[in-house]
């Protein structure tokens, strides 16, 4: 009656934690609200807004917002899925609900496992029984019996059907988790991309796994061991008396507590672990990434070595936490041994006065191996759960992050009608403390083309990142057409703009899909299009696989400038409403610049842009320059008028070209490049140049008082001068080729009328001095 009583509640216990993920519904179900199919027909009236079944809605889906694809549809119908379930049931075997039928099945598994498990000591104790008395029978019966209940139990029996029936689940949880996890990170905004290294997060995702593996062990693991464990303290406190419950319970209880320290002593060794394992996937990853750097500048060994050291302390780090480990499993299985020896030593004692027979002892170790193994198992369960939560602690850290760039509550969706932006006294600071962009007010008309220009740090980027909502404002507003870009929808503002950036990033794939990664549901003849007006066509169709050719990861198969224009090529291809190139050609020489400047202006005519270049010479067209520094505004007009003006474009242009405005023409400075010398400095080849440096002041400031008021002289175009060079004064002398043969013909030497000759020739071709600086290096460098 006991056996029976012990299999009967060892039945209903494992009973119910099958139908709990079912009772559990069905309890909500009562106190859940009316759906929408018990709501009346009709909306009452009270509250205006009502979309019910008798409603319509207030707005209709303007025809210029995008059209839905089905991919998206399905996601969103998933999502939407998923959501109600979590609502309604709120846990996670409602959101299984479709796995409800298999994790019954697994749970009948369990169930007739663990009865399995308590039959098979009984059926060797009758079998032990058996051998035992002379008169017992034939035991076959009782073997065969044995044999069976084992083969049942073994893994080609019911565990073989449970692990079948759990795949599914097992491989669900898993995906889901690392689908949710990727989800969430590439729905984080840029703060938190540009503060984190792509190592850490791809080894955070693979900690989804350890979560998934974590909630396994339990439900499968833990819960139908532990009703084992109860049964079998229940079964052998009944068999060899109370005696025998006290042992098991005192050493159950010692090993947990020893268990439970030395799990938490090793906790800190394990985070070291894992710490170091983090630290030596980062120096690994990049280390690669960046081959050609570290190649470059010859620091192959360096790294190497790097990446021994750092292989080395996770090693060292492994093998404290591996010795602490082994430490307390030692002390463990001797807490468990004595225990073993003191029950061995009871039921040794019942059965020599006859209260038990030697089949119950052979029972009784039996027993104690199913006891022991909980243990065991728990005490490994610790350790590895703490593994699984040190590994998973990154990415619930992660999980925990929320975005700080995200729809507001009701946006719409933008609705564009010309292009219209305003910057409406705009500051922004990226920590919170230093504001990198301080009270910008621009009001750019539709279709205009504005450039921004400025030294490195000024903040001309950050403008285009705040329009394009990487970052949010931390004052004032950004406007399109009158809307608050914080108001809409930030995939349909996104989807209106088309980004050429600083430093574009491909896709390890073909050049084919990254170009079409601009608009996915482009043909191949649009891409080939669009490769036409960034002229890079011809280029790609001399490589060996054309449009099939790998680029490599982030493009590195790819010279600068033909990343840049497959780049142009991707922007071109989005056919966007408002174009941000920023510093789209730094890296094309000067032939591909100029076909790439035609294909803008295709690409921009009647689209709102704005650029952003160090390299004035690009954007002298543009319909308005602003000058940004510290942050601020400090001048804005067309490139005549700023010229005019004499201000910092003004500067920064005269240092790009080597000229300075409004200065008379010098035609000495052409032929020496060199500045004034002090007296003991003059050469003997320079000797007519200073002394007229040292008796001709006087006449220069005549000079200079009436130069003032002079018209500018027409050098090249532009109101420029040629700017003195103080790199090498003592350098050879520098004639411009194009002048070698006039001063060849005018002497060999130097004599002043050599100026005279070139300044005569000079005057007969002013187009002879458009030299910027980069011809001008150019024809140093040709000439030496």
């Amino acid at each position: 009656m006991v056996e029976f009583a012990l299999i009967v509640s060892r039945c209903t216990i494992l009973l119910i934690l099958t139908l709990l993920p079912y009772i559990q519904p069905c309890i909500g179900a009562i106190r859940r609200e009316p759906d929408a199919e018990h709501q009346p027909l009709l909306a009452n009236g009270v509250d205006d807004h009502a979309t019910g079944y008798g409603s319509t809605p207030e707005t209709e889906v303007s025809s210029d917002e995008p059209q839905e694809f089905s991919w998206e549809r399905r996601k969103r119908e998933a999502k939407e899925v998923m959501e109600k379930r979590l609502r309604e049931g709120g846990n996670w075997f409602a959101y299984a609900k479709g796995f409800m039928l298999r994790a019954a099945a697994v749970g009948l598994c369990l169930m007739v496992s663990n009865v399995l498990h308590l039959l098979i000591p009984r059926q060797t104790a009758i079998i032990m029984d058996s051998l035992a008395k002379p008169d017992g029978g034939s035991p076959w019966i009782a073997v065969m019996t044995f044999a069976t209940l084992r083969l049942a139990s073994s893994e080609c029996g019911i565990e073989l059907l449970r692990q079948w029936l759990w795949i599914p689940v097992r491989y669900y949880s898993h995906d889901a988790m690392t689908r949710a996890a990727y989800s969430h990170m590439i729905h984080l905004s840029a703060d938190f991309h540009d503060s984190k290294s792509s190592s850490d997060m791809m080894v955070a995702i693979n900690g989804g796994n350890a979560v998934s593996n974590a909630v396994e062990r339990v439900l499968l693991r833990a819960l139908p061991m532990l009703v084992d464990m109860c049964i079998a303290i229940i079964y052998l406190s009944a068999t060899f008396g109370s005696y025998e419950g006290f042992i098991t319970m005192a050493t159950g209880t010692i090993f947990f507590i020893m268990a439970g320290r030395l799990v938490a002593e090793s906790k800190a060794a394990s985070r070291l672990r894992v710490n170091a394992l983090y630290q030596e996937h980062y120096i690994r990853q990049s280390g690669l990434q960046g081959w050609q750097t570290v190649s470059a500048f010859n620091q192959i060994g360096y790294e190497d070595n790097r990446h021994a050291d750092a292989v080395t302390n996770r090693w060292l780090k492994e093998q404290k936490y591996i010795l602490t480990w082994y430490v307390s499993i030692a002390f463990q299985t001797m807490v468990l041994t004595c225990g073993l020896l003191a029950s061995a030593f009871l039921a040794v004692y019942r059965i020599r006065s006859g209260k038990a027979t030697s089949g119950q002892f052979a029972m009784l170790l039996m027993y104690w191996s199913q006891l022991t193994s909980p243990l065991q198992f728990f005490a490994q369960l610790g350790k590895t759960m703490s593994d699984d939560f040190i590994d998973a602690e990154r990415l619930l850290e992660i999980m925990k992050t929320k975005p700080t760039v995200e729809n507001r509550k009701g946006a719409r969706h933008l609705k564009f009608v010309a292009g219209h932006v305003k910057f409406d006294n705009v500051s922004f600071s990226y920590d919170g403390q230093k504001r990198i962009i301080n009270g910008i007010s621009l009001d750019i008309p539709a279709g205009q083309t504005v450039a921004f220009v400025g030294a490195t740090g000024a903040g001309k980027s950050t403008l285009l990142k705040l329009l394009d909502r990487f970052y949010d404002v931390t004052d004032g507003t950004i406007t399109i057409d009158g809307q608050d870009i914080r108001d809409v929808d930030l995939f349909s503002l996104r989807d209106r703009i088309g980004i050429v950036p600083q430093n574009p990033i491909l896709f390890d794939d073909t050049i084919m899909n990254n170009v079409r990664y601009g608009r996915i549901t482009a043909t191949d003849e649009e891409v080939f299009d669009a490769c036409r007006a960034a002229s890079i066509h011809d280029k790609i169709e001399g490589f060996t696989h054309g449009y099939k050719t790998q680029v490599g990861e982030r493009g590195v198969k790819l010279s600068g400038g033909e990343l840049q224009r497959v780049a142009i090529a991707r922007a071109i291809l989005r056919r966007p409403n408002i174009v941000l190139l920023d510093e789209a050609t730094s890296a094309v020489d000067t032939d591909t610049e100029q076909q790439i400047q035609l294909s803008f202006r295709r690409l921009c005519q009647g689209r709102t842009t704005f650029v952003v270049a160090h390299r004035l010479s690009t954007i002298m067209n543009a319909d308005r320059i602003v000058v940004v520094e510290g942050g601020q505004v400090v001048e804005q007009g067309n490139h005549d008028e700023l010229i005019v003006a004499k201000g910092r474009y003004a500067d920064l242009w005269s240092k790009q070209v080597f000229l300075r405005p409004r200065d008379p023409l010098d035609i000495q400075d052409l032929v020496d490049d060199r500045p004034n010398l002090p007296e003991d400095s003059c050469s003997e080849n320079a000797a007519t140049k200073c002394d007229k440096a040292k008796g001709g002041e006087s006449d220069s400031d005549a000079t200079k008082a009436g130069e003032e008021e002079s018209e500018p002289s027409e050098v090249g175009g532009s109101d420029h001068q040629k700017e003195g060079s103080i790199l090498n004064p003592v350098a050879p002398d520098f004639v411009p080729r194009s002048l070698q043969n006039l001063a060849s013909a005018a002497g060999t030497s130097r004599p002043e009328s050599e100026g005279t000759a070139i300044g005569s020739a000079i005057s007969s071709n002013p187009g002879s001095l458009r030299c910027v600086k980069a011809d001008c290096s150019s024809q140093t460098s040709s000439q030496t």
